[in-house]
């Protein structure tokens, strides 16, 4: 007899799915700051990004040491044309999630106007 996959707590599926939506951001917030530069867009609206990406990498660093210590693993993800690919660890059962690109889009739009105090 084979034992089922313990199901996964909304905590910790969301773990999963900020372990592959941040670093995204990040690098919407590195386009976006080399972008503005460039540009020549005033330093305070830079800084601000800048801010926004220092607090985001916080918020990895920890998230990723929170999800070692409750045994949660990205094993893979893959980029395709409509979605991301998750494949990963939890409690050592092995997982899937797929995320489709508008919902990733969206969610950055609203993670990004929470920080930046933006109603949208």
């Amino acid at each position: 007899m084979t034992s089922a996959s313990p199901i996964q707590t909304e905590e910790e599926l969301l773990s999963v799915k900020d372990c592959v939506l941040l670093p995204i951001l990040l690098d919407v917030l590195e386009r976006d700051i080399r972008s503005m530069k460039h540009a020549g867009v005033s330093d305070y609206y830079v800084f601000h990004l800048q801010t926004v990406q220092q607090i985001t990498f916080a918020k990895l660093a920890e998230l990723k040491r929170s999800c070692r210590a409750r045994g949660i693993a990205i094993l893979e993800t893959r980029r395709q044309k409509h979605s991301i690919l998750i494949h990963y660890r939890c409690r050592s059962y092995q997982h899937d999630m797929e995320l489709m690109w508008d919902y990733v889009r969206a969610d950055i739009q609203i993670r990004l106007a929470e920080m930046l105090q933006v109603q949208l």
